[in-house]
Parts: structure tokens; C-alpha cells; sequence
């Protein structure tokens, strides 16, 4: 079946994917954490997508909705680049680059049991 929509989940990024985390560190401190998020967005993404598969365009609307893992204030910017490799994993298992996801939609809310959690909804 080809789907119009694919909506995927993922954890709440690891604390060194945030942008403001990095200050001055150099930059094999977090290979690991960005080869985990790349490989979680894309065994997200295939995971999703079972045996079906999406119809894509050259600009493919793209929601993103941060679930909170508590009321910690924090700049919805560095939420869109602690999840760039996860973003990534999802192109990569797409087979598409990800220039396509546009235009984005974010948002956020709260996580009643503490978790967090990213849901990206694909077209």
C-alpha cells in the first residue's frame, strides 16, 4: 500500500545533540550519540513504514511535535538541531535527501509521564 502520511516516533534526544550542550567540545565527544540518533530515526522510520511505502514530493510538508519531558523552558531551535541525525536516519531509510521536508510545522507539548518523545509526521 503507499501511504499519504507516515508518522514516526522516536525518544527524546540524548542531552549532547543539543546544540547548546557542545560549547567548545570537540567534536568526537558525541559521535556516538549522533550514530545512535541516526540509526533510531532510521529503524524509526522503516519501523513506521512496514512493507508499505510513501509518496513523496520534491517538497514534502513535514510536522514535528516535541513531547517534553518536563516544564524545563527550551528554544525551539536547538529542539530542530537536537534531532538533525535522527532526521537524517529518517531520509536515509526513505531513500530521499532530506531538503525535501519542507515546509516544517513545530510544536510542542508536555509529557504527562515524564518520558519525552518526537513524533514526525511525513507528508
Amino acid at each position: 500500500m503507499t501511504l499519504e502520511r507516515l508518522t514516526i516516533t522516536f525518544s527524546w534526544p540524548d542531552k549532547k545533540l543539543w546544540p547548546n550542550d557542545k560549547n567548545g567540545k570537540a567534536w568526537m565527544s558525541f559521535q556516538a550519540e549522533k550514530a545512535r540518533a541516526r540509526d533510531e530515526g532510521y529503524w524509526s522510520a522503516k519501523k513506521a513504514l512496514g512493507t508499505n511505502s510513501i509518496q513523496l514530493h520534491a517538497r514534502t510538508p513535514t510536522k514535528v511535535l516535541f513531547v517534553f519531558p518536563d516544564r524545563r523552558n527550551r528554544d525551539i531551535e536547538g529542539c530542530i538541531g537536537a534531532i538533525k541525525h535522527h532526521i537524517d536516519g529518517i531520509a536515509k531509510a526513505l531513500g530521499v535527501d532530506d531538503k525535501i521536508f519542507r515546509p516544517w510545522t513545530v510544536d510542542d507539548v508536555l509529557d504527562t509521564k515524564g518520558q519525552g518523545l518526537v513524533i514526525v509526521e511525513i507528508g
